[in-house]
């Protein structure tokens, strides 16, 4: 019952969110500068909030980014998103997952010096009676949940961490943030989201 609005800074991930979802309004956009319309949600889901696909992404951002959700749920309105923390690279650097006919290698570095991830992932899918293989490199800011408590909370939050979404638990080294806008606003049903 509820109009949505998906903001995704890439055209592919955009493109299959439009086919999986056809009613909602999709833009291509970073959440970090994307115009929120007054709404009673805004979620942002997988670690999207640490990824450097936008690499202005830092705390300061993440601040502005706190400030305008604030600004544009209504009385409690809630702000659902999760994190990457520090230790996120803890335990095997190389991991190895495999199906009958795909395999995928993932190899881990964090810098504890910048709070950094690099997660490399190489993919291999059967095509035929060939293996078609695909690379990505993803790199993550890692944040202290007690650093994004306070600036929730600075922004005006009622704000808590949690280690699940209801009965699904957190990955290892990812914290998810349940956020509560306090102050009266005009009435409305929208919902912004923002899934990886």
């Amino acid at each position: 019952g509820y109009d949505v609005l998906g903001v995704d800074i890439s055209p592919a991930m955009i493109e299959i969110a439009r086919k999986r979802v056809p009613n909602a309004q999709f833009r291509i956009g970073s959440l970090l500068s994307a115009e929120l319309p007054s709404c009673v949600a805004v979620t942002s889901l997988g670690e999207c909030l640490s990824y450097l696909f936008d690499e202005s992404n830092n705390i300061n951002q993440l601040r502005r980014l706190f400030r305008r959700v604030y600004s544009a749920l209504q009385p409690g309105g809630l702000f659902i998103f999760d994190i990457a923390e520090p230790g996120r690279g803890k335990g095997p650097r190389q991991k190895y997952r495999e199906g009958p006919d795909w395999a995928v290698f993932v190899d881990i570095d964090e810098d504890t010096r910048t709070k950094r991830l690099t997660r490399r992932i190489t993919s291999f899918r059967k095509s035929g009676s060939l293996f078609r293989r695909d690379e990505e490199v993803h790199h993550l800011q890692l944040y202290k949940r007690s650093a994004i408590l306070k600036e929730l909370r600075d922004s005006g939050f009622r704000a808590r961490s949690r280690d699940n979404y209801g009965d699904q638990p957190m990955i290892d080294g990812c914290v998810a943030f349940v956020a509560t806008a306090t102050r009266k606003k005009p009435r409305g049903q929208r919902a912004v989201a923002r899934h990886s």
